[in-house]
Protein backbone atom coordinates (compact mmCIF):
# COMPACT_ATOMS: atom_id res chain seq x y z
CA UNK A 1 0.00 0.00 0.00
CA UNK A 2 2.64 2.36 1.00
CA UNK A 3 4.30 2.32 -2.55
CA UNK A 4 1.01 1.74 -4.37
CA UNK A 5 0.28 5.41 -3.08
CA UNK A 6 3.14 6.92 -4.67
CA UNK A 7 2.77 5.63 -7.85
CA UNK A 8 -1.12 6.21 -7.80
CA UNK A 9 -0.80 9.97 -8.62
CA UNK A 10 2.33 9.49 -11.18
CA UNK A 11 0.92 9.51 -15.27
CA UNK A 12 3.12 8.39 -17.66
CA UNK A 13 4.22 10.92 -20.13
CA UNK A 14 3.15 13.78 -17.98
CA UNK A 15 6.11 16.47 -17.97
CA UNK A 16 4.18 19.57 -18.00
CA UNK A 17 4.86 22.28 -15.59
CA UNK A 18 1.40 23.23 -13.41
CA UNK A 19 -0.03 26.42 -13.51
CA UNK A 20 0.21 28.79 -10.38
CA UNK A 21 -2.98 28.90 -7.75
CA UNK A 22 -3.62 31.14 -5.10
CA UNK A 23 -7.62 31.67 -5.67
CA UNK A 24 -10.22 29.09 -6.39
CA UNK A 25 -13.65 29.52 -6.95
CA UNK A 26 -16.38 26.69 -5.45
CA UNK A 27 -20.25 26.76 -7.15
CA UNK A 28 -22.20 24.96 -4.52
CA UNK A 29 -22.47 25.36 -0.62
CA UNK A 30 -23.93 22.45 0.29
CA UNK A 31 -22.17 19.60 2.06
CA UNK A 32 -19.79 18.96 -0.86
CA UNK A 33 -19.06 22.20 -1.95
CA UNK A 34 -18.78 23.84 1.64
CA UNK A 35 -15.96 20.82 2.47
CA UNK A 36 -14.50 21.66 -0.68
CA UNK A 37 -14.14 25.28 0.09
CA UNK A 38 -13.16 23.99 3.86
CA UNK A 39 -10.19 21.73 2.11
CA UNK A 40 -8.57 24.42 -0.37
CA UNK A 41 -8.99 26.81 3.50
CA UNK A 42 -7.05 24.87 5.31
CA UNK A 43 -4.46 24.32 2.49
CA UNK A 44 -3.91 28.48 2.67
CA UNK A 45 -5.75 29.16 -0.33
CA UNK A 46 -8.01 32.47 -0.89
CA UNK A 47 -11.65 30.61 -1.93
CA UNK A 48 -14.64 32.45 -3.70
CA UNK A 49 -17.96 30.12 -2.97
CA UNK A 50 -20.55 30.61 -4.75
CA UNK A 51 -24.29 30.33 -4.34
CA UNK A 52 -27.56 30.72 -6.01
CA UNK A 53 -29.27 33.52 -4.13
CA UNK A 54 -28.10 35.52 -1.11
CA UNK A 55 -30.15 32.70 1.63
CA UNK A 56 -28.42 29.52 0.11
CA UNK A 57 -25.05 32.01 0.81
CA UNK A 58 -26.00 32.31 3.93
CA UNK A 59 -26.60 28.90 4.71
CA UNK A 60 -23.32 27.88 3.13
CA UNK A 61 -21.59 30.24 5.52
CA UNK A 62 -23.18 29.03 8.65
CA UNK A 63 -22.32 25.35 7.55
CA UNK A 64 -18.48 26.03 7.24
CA UNK A 65 -19.10 28.33 10.94
CA UNK A 66 -20.46 24.59 11.84
CA UNK A 67 -17.65 22.81 10.88
CA UNK A 68 -15.04 24.65 12.23
CA UNK A 69 -17.06 25.02 15.29
CA UNK A 70 -17.00 21.37 15.50
CA UNK A 71 -12.99 20.68 14.99
CA UNK A 72 -12.62 23.35 18.00
CA UNK A 73 -15.03 21.81 19.92
CA UNK A 74 -13.11 18.41 19.54
CA UNK A 75 -9.92 20.07 20.31
CA UNK A 76 -8.61 19.50 16.85
CA UNK A 77 -8.93 23.65 16.21
CA UNK A 78 -8.32 26.63 18.15
CA UNK A 79 -10.32 29.78 17.87
CA UNK A 80 -7.78 31.73 16.35
CA UNK A 81 -7.53 29.60 13.71
CA UNK A 82 -11.10 28.66 13.12
CA UNK A 83 -11.24 32.81 12.48
CA UNK A 84 -8.31 32.64 10.09
CA UNK A 85 -9.96 29.99 7.94
CA UNK A 86 -13.36 31.18 7.65
CA UNK A 87 -11.80 34.63 6.82
CA UNK A 88 -10.10 32.78 3.39
CA UNK A 89 -13.71 31.36 2.44
CA UNK A 90 -15.97 34.02 0.75
CA UNK A 91 -19.28 33.36 0.58
CA UNK A 92 -21.70 35.01 -2.06
CA UNK A 93 -24.14 35.03 -4.69
CA UNK A 94 -22.19 37.04 -7.80
CA UNK A 95 -20.83 34.90 -9.81
CA UNK A 96 -18.46 37.42 -11.19
CA UNK A 97 -16.09 36.90 -8.54
CA UNK A 98 -14.78 34.02 -10.32
CA UNK A 99 -13.44 35.97 -13.17
CA UNK A 100 -10.55 36.95 -10.36
CA UNK A 101 -9.99 33.19 -9.88
CA UNK A 102 -7.28 30.36 -10.82
CA UNK A 103 -9.36 27.64 -10.61
CA UNK A 104 -12.90 26.39 -10.29
CA UNK A 105 -14.38 23.44 -8.55
CA UNK A 106 -18.25 22.82 -9.54
CA UNK A 107 -19.98 21.11 -6.72
CA UNK A 108 -23.57 21.19 -8.01
CA UNK A 109 -26.54 18.95 -7.99
CA UNK A 110 -25.62 16.05 -9.64
CA UNK A 111 -27.47 16.58 -13.29
CA UNK A 112 -25.65 16.97 -16.53
CA UNK A 113 -28.00 19.88 -17.43
CA UNK A 114 -27.78 22.00 -14.60
CA UNK A 115 -24.11 21.09 -15.02
CA UNK A 116 -23.13 22.26 -18.18
CA UNK A 117 -25.26 24.96 -17.84
CA UNK A 118 -22.66 25.81 -14.99
CA UNK A 119 -20.27 25.83 -17.19
CA UNK A 120 -21.17 27.29 -20.11
CA UNK A 121 -21.13 30.74 -17.61
CA UNK A 122 -18.01 29.50 -16.71
CA UNK A 123 -16.52 29.98 -20.82
CA UNK A 124 -17.58 33.89 -20.57
CA UNK A 125 -16.47 34.10 -16.84
CA UNK A 126 -13.46 32.30 -15.92
CA UNK A 127 -10.23 34.43 -16.91
CA UNK A 128 -8.20 32.25 -19.61
CA UNK A 129 -5.77 30.03 -18.69
CA UNK A 130 -8.02 29.06 -15.22
CA UNK A 131 -8.83 25.42 -14.44
CA UNK A 132 -12.65 23.83 -14.46
CA UNK A 133 -13.13 21.38 -12.88
CA UNK A 134 -16.35 19.37 -12.34
CA UNK A 135 -16.98 16.90 -8.97
CA UNK A 136 -19.06 15.10 -10.52
CA UNK A 137 -18.65 11.34 -9.30
CA UNK A 138 -20.80 9.37 -12.07
CA UNK A 139 -21.60 11.87 -15.07
CA UNK A 140 -19.83 12.17 -18.41
CA UNK A 141 -17.28 14.97 -18.09
CA UNK A 142 -16.49 15.05 -21.47
CA UNK A 143 -20.70 15.93 -22.33
CA UNK A 144 -19.57 18.84 -19.29
CA UNK A 145 -15.94 20.11 -21.20
CA UNK A 146 -18.38 19.84 -24.73
CA UNK A 147 -20.34 23.08 -24.28
CA UNK A 148 -16.94 25.38 -23.28
CA UNK A 149 -14.72 26.84 -25.80
CA UNK A 150 -12.06 25.87 -23.68
CA UNK A 151 -12.21 21.64 -23.18
CA UNK A 152 -8.46 21.50 -22.59
CA UNK A 153 -8.83 23.51 -19.53
CA UNK A 154 -11.97 20.86 -17.98
CA UNK A 155 -11.03 17.69 -15.47
CA UNK A 156 -12.85 16.11 -12.86
CA UNK A 157 -11.59 16.56 -9.11
CA UNK A 158 -13.99 13.52 -7.27
CA UNK A 159 -13.98 14.65 -3.56
CA UNK A 160 -15.01 12.13 -1.52
CA UNK A 161 -17.46 13.14 1.51
CA UNK A 162 -16.66 14.70 3.67
CA UNK A 163 -14.53 16.47 1.27
CA UNK A 164 -12.11 18.30 3.96
CA UNK A 165 -11.56 14.57 5.72
CA UNK A 166 -11.74 11.97 3.21
CA UNK A 167 -7.78 11.51 1.74
CA UNK A 168 -8.57 10.03 -1.49
CA UNK A 169 -9.70 12.49 -4.75
CA UNK A 170 -10.07 10.84 -8.34
CA UNK A 171 -9.13 13.03 -10.69
CA UNK A 172 -10.95 12.64 -14.37
CA UNK A 173 -9.13 13.03 -17.13
CA UNK A 174 -11.33 13.94 -20.06
CA UNK A 175 -10.26 13.05 -24.05
CA UNK A 176 -9.20 17.21 -24.12
CA UNK A 177 -7.75 17.35 -21.17
CA UNK A 178 -4.39 19.29 -22.01
CA UNK A 179 -1.52 18.30 -19.88
CA UNK A 180 -0.71 21.21 -18.36
CA UNK A 181 -4.39 21.69 -16.74
CA UNK A 182 -4.01 17.78 -15.79
CA UNK A 183 -0.62 18.80 -13.76
CA UNK A 184 -2.50 21.80 -12.38
CA UNK A 185 -4.73 19.58 -10.94
CA UNK A 186 -2.84 17.31 -9.86
CA UNK A 187 -0.52 19.73 -8.16
CA UNK A 188 -3.30 20.94 -5.92
CA UNK A 189 -4.33 17.85 -5.07
CA UNK A 190 -0.69 17.52 -3.10
CA UNK A 191 -1.68 21.08 -1.84
CA UNK A 192 -4.38 19.81 -0.23
CA UNK A 193 -2.51 16.84 1.32
CA UNK A 194 -4.72 14.28 -0.50
CA UNK A 195 -3.89 11.27 -2.69
CA UNK A 196 -4.98 11.68 -6.29
CA UNK A 197 -5.81 8.80 -8.25
CA UNK A 198 -5.95 9.86 -11.87
CA UNK A 199 -8.87 8.03 -14.06
CA UNK A 200 -10.31 8.25 -17.99
CA UNK A 201 -13.85 8.82 -18.73
CA UNK A 202 -15.63 5.80 -17.96
CA UNK A 203 -18.44 4.31 -15.70
CA UNK A 204 -17.94 3.68 -12.03
CA UNK A 205 -14.94 5.72 -10.07
CA UNK A 206 -12.10 4.59 -7.71
CA UNK A 207 -13.10 4.20 -4.32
Amino acid sequence: VFFAEREAPKVEGLTAAPRAVARVGVIGGGLMGSGIAAACADAGLEVQLVETDAASAARAAARLDDLYGRQVKSGRLGEAAKADRLGRIACGADFGVLSGVDLVIEAVFEDLAVKQEVFRRLDGVARPGALLATNTSYLDVDAIAAVTARPGDVCGLHFFSPANVMRLLEGVRGAATADEALATALALVKRLGKLAVVALVGEGFIG
